[in-house]
């Protein structure tokens, strides 16, 4: 089963709360230097204890969102660091992300990514990707090679096809959800081989150096998805 076929997981109290003031917030029912109700209130209105709501302020305040004012409340920031609110919302929502939403979310970027990269992709955009292969392999054949090298060329190679879309757009976001995802990038690179690795790029870049679109395109992603969640799984069991 893929994980975008999963049951959608039920969110915590902390999300709860985080979802509803920076929804509040995002629809301007909140403003720039409006006191956010307290925690009392906002526990009664959500159905909730005060330990998430409290956790949730903490939270707030430290991507830059509220302050906390002690003796007088929270209140929504004022200045010139607004306008980014939608952006730190996303960088905090990933920060608070488990493997699963992130794999979600790269499942995503990689299935459209790749096939946009077919139709734009130019002969410097698939040099990149090959160097970034070729690079992953020579590492895979030395023995002790570093596991951090190995990842860098994993995720120069990934950046490499996100460019390929000539999207600006796609490549900003993209770097957040690399940043984010890169450790269990590593895990994985260290629970399921790295041969396997280099295989399943090659697969990709095939696909984007052959102009493959449609479901032919996105069979390459669904076995790099599949290889990473079978990674996790294994990482997670052997935790437990």
């Amino acid at each position: 089963m893929r994980v975008l076929d999963e049951p959608k997981k039920t969110q915590t109290r902390l999300e709860l709360a985080l979802d509803y003031i920076t929804g509040e917030i995002a629809r301007g029912n909140l403003k720039a230097g409006d006191k956010l109700p307290n925690e009392k209130e906002l526990a009664e209105q959500l159905g909730i204890s005060r330990t998430p709501i409290r956790e949730a302020m903490k939270t707030l305040s430290v991507a830059g969102l509220i302050d906390i004012r002690h003796g007088h409340g929270s209140y929504v920031r004022e200045g010139p660091g607004l306008p980014s609110t939608p952006l730190t919302l996303f960088q905090l929502y990933l920060q608070d992300s488990t493997p699963e939403m992130l794999m979600e979310l790269r499942d995503i970027f990689d299935r459209n990514c790749t096939e946009i990269a077919a139709q734009r992709r130019t002969e410097s955009d698939l040099a990149k990707m090959r160097e970034c292969i070729d690079r992953l392999k020579a590492l895979t054949q030395q023995p002790g090679a570093s596991l951090d090298d190995m990842l860098k060329a994993d995720l120069d190679f990934h950046r490499a096809v996100y460019e390929a879309s000539g999207n600006i757009l796609i490549v900003t976001i993209a770097e957040f959800v690399l940043n984010m995802v890169a450790p269990w990038m590593k895990k994985s690179l260290d629970v399921s081989g790295r041969v396997r690795a280099v295989e399943l790029h090659e697969q990709m870049y095939g696909s984007i150096r052959d102009r493959t679109v449609g479901q032919k395109n996105r069979v390459s992603v669904e076995a790099n998805m599949q290889h990473f969640k079978q990674s996790l799984d294994t990482a997670t069991s052997k935790a437990g």
